[in-house]
């Protein structure tokens, strides 16, 4: 079992950062692990996973301020070294405004060297012949419950545990296949874009193409609705009206009027949410 150091105050990550300055620690394997509208509302930093090559850190952000969290993120000193950082990179511009600096995505090299399988766990079986066990199991945790799970915590570790010899071996590889200039482009290329205004998924699936002008707008309007309520109530979004129940209404209004309830919305938020989509 891996031993860590639980950061949970102002206090304890001041005392993390010179730690790392009394060591002269200038790189750090790091991952985040988060709520995406899965079990509450919203998209929510949970944990901070961090290892430095001999001991492991884990940053519970819920007490801890944004300030303090934006001095340890952005500081262009120690480079954090990530398995597909764009979303945790944007998670934390969302929720905190804080831009990630001097972060190595290792994602981008097994992009290069065009793995066919390019999950972090597949990478991992593949270069370093290491399974990761109970991946399922925690995939859809509830990370903003506390405490967290002993072996919740020792999934989320396993996360970083692996990411220096990663990096090592995909480096070389870089180099043997000789793509460092490609690399160095492609980060370039690949700079996360934090003022790019995100659109939800299912406002870009296939489904809502399909849909004619009036229906994009009313599924707009209902979407918002919902979102409305979800927050109010802080549940995710698809209790209030999943997937299915929104296109349908799009389609035929008057599908509203039966709509089948999750058994998780009170009935006064049902009440209220049918009379705002009748004010549409």
């Amino acid at each position: 079992m891996k031993e860590y150091t639980l950061i949970s105050s102002n206090n304890d990550i001041q005392e993390y950062r010179r730690h790392l300055e009394k060591n002269n620690t200038s790189i750090v394997a790091m991952d985040f692990e988060g709520e995406f509208n899965l079990h509450v509302y919203g998209e929510k930093l949970c944990l901070i996973q961090i290892f430095d090559g001999v001991k492991y850190f884990v940053i519970d952000p819920f007490n801890i301020s944004k300030e303090e969290l934006a001095k340890t993120l952005e500081d262009r000193r120690v480079m954090k070294i990530f398995y597909d950082a764009i979303s945790d990179s944007k998670l934390v511009y969302k929720q905190y405004g804080i831009k990630m600096q001097a972060v190595y995505d290792l994602k981008l090299l097994v992009d290069i060297l065009d793995f066919d399988k390019r999950g972090l766990d597949a990478v991992i079986s593949r270069l370093l012949g290491i399974t990761i066990l109970k991946k399922k199991k925690f995939q859809q945790y509830n990370w903003t419950l506390r405490p967290v799970d002993i072996d919740a915590m020792q999934y989320a570790l396993s996360d970083v545990e692996h990411l220096f010899v990663l990096k090592k071996k995909l480096f070389m590889q870089i180099e043997e296949e000789c793509k460092t200039e490609e690399l160095i482009y492609t980060i370039i290329k690949k700079a996360v874009d934090f003022d790019k205004k995100t659109i939800p998924g299912i406002l870009k699936s296939f489904d809502y193409k399909k849909l004619r002008s009036t229906e994009k707008k009313l599924l707009q309007k209902i979407f918002d609705i919902r979102e409305e309520i979800a927050k109010e109530i802080n549940v995710p979004p698809n209790l209030v009206m999943n997937k299915s129940q929104l296109f349908r209404a799009s389609k035929d209004f008057t599908t509203i009027k039966t709509m089948e309830f999750n058994r998780r919305i009170p009935r006064n938020i049902r009440n209220k949410f049918i009379e705002r989509l009748d004010m549409i």
